[in-house]
């Protein structure tokens, strides 16, 4: 087993921690958008929710919701003071690249979704990437 805080500088566990908060914020605004309340319908008028298909929205939110809760475990390992098991930050931010994925295929086949939530996803796959370089993942 490979320690990996022996290899993460104060640095770059600030860049990894850094990077897990923005994926989190970015994933909570989406969660704020899709889910559709009288607050977010205002904000995006009644034109969203005539081209709403609810069954895809379940589906990204379920992924978020897993996005969100590899994050809590990608945190939780690479905060561990001395017991960071490289192997498990490894299989984490798979899985986290996994969830990027399925997200980025749904919006493929959906242009409204596409057109509304494509830069938000693309960002969140970009850290994702941030993250996997600034660990070594190898």
């Amino acid at each position: 087993m490979e320690n990996l805080n022996a290899k993460l500088s104060s640095n770059s566990l600030w860049k990894v921690n850094k990077l897990i908060d923005n994926i989190n914020q970015t994933c909570d605004m989406l969660v704020w958008v899709l889910d559709l309340n009288s607050e977010s319908v205002w904000v995006y008028w009644i034109s969203l929710t005539e081209k709403m298909d609810t069954d895809l929205v379940d589906i990204m939110l379920r992924k978020i919701a897993e996005m969100k809760n590899h994050l809590i475990d990608l945190k939780r390992e690479v905060n561990k003071e001395f017991a960071g098991n490289k192997k498990d930050v490894e299989k984490i931010i798979s899985s986290l690249r996994e969830v990027g994925d399925n997200l980025d295929n749904l919006l493929l086949g959906n242009g409204f979704y596409r057109n509304n939530f494509e830069m938000p996803i693309r960002e969140v796959q970009t850290m994702i990437e941030r993250i996997y370089e600034e660990v070594h993942v190898k």
